[in-house]
């Protein structure tokens, strides 16, 4: 487990993933699945676009590629994902949300995830920068998302509203 994420000069992560909060980790592509599994983790989101899981093929391994792009192609993904990473952490599995450079898409899903787990929205931004460097969630239309789409109101209109609407994520089979 790595404790203390050191950061270079330029206030980038040194190291592959980071611990968030106990049992929620952040991390980049430097490990495959298969090898973040053989670190001990329990579950694994890969969020790079690419399906990376090497023959896992059971609910441990969640493929649910995400775009790098200045908006959120499908937020009631998010929300749905960040539930499940929540559920996972919540029974005290080791989880990683990966994504390219472990910071703005994983950070995205990690965030969501904080707040499922009951920290305020401006808690979560800054529990991901203290982990991943202050670069994490440079993507400003994720840390809106987090700001403004994730408080407790929006989340109670949201819950209101019944299912999630659009494609449901599923695990890579």
């Amino acid at each position: 487990m790595i404790d203390d994420v050191p950061f270079d000069e330029c206030g980038y992560p040194t190291e592959p993933y980071s611990e968030v909060v106990p049992g929620l980790f952040q991390a980049d592509t430097t490990f495959s699945p298969i090898q973040l599994f053989d670190q001990g983790f329990d579950a694994v989101f890969d969020l790079c676009g690419l399906d990376r899981g090497d023959g896992v093929v059971d609910e441990t391994y969640i493929a649910y590629p995400i775009d790098d792009v200045p908006w959120i192609e499908e937020p009631d993904a998010i929300h749905e994902l960040g539930n499940r990473v929540a559920e996972l952490v919540r029974s005290s599995h080791r989880v990683v949300v990966n994504c390219m450079s472990g910071m703005d898409r994983s950070g995205l899903l990690v965030g969501r995830a904080l707040v499922a787990l009951g920290h305020q929205p401006i808690e979560a931004v800054e529990l991901i920068r203290r982990a991943r460097g202050p670069h994490a969630l440079s993507n400003r239309e994720f840390t809106r998302f987090l700001l403004i789409d994730c408080t407790p109101r929006k989340l109670a209109a949201l819950n209101e509203r019944g299912p999630m609407f659009g494609p449901r994520p599923s695990s890579h089979q």
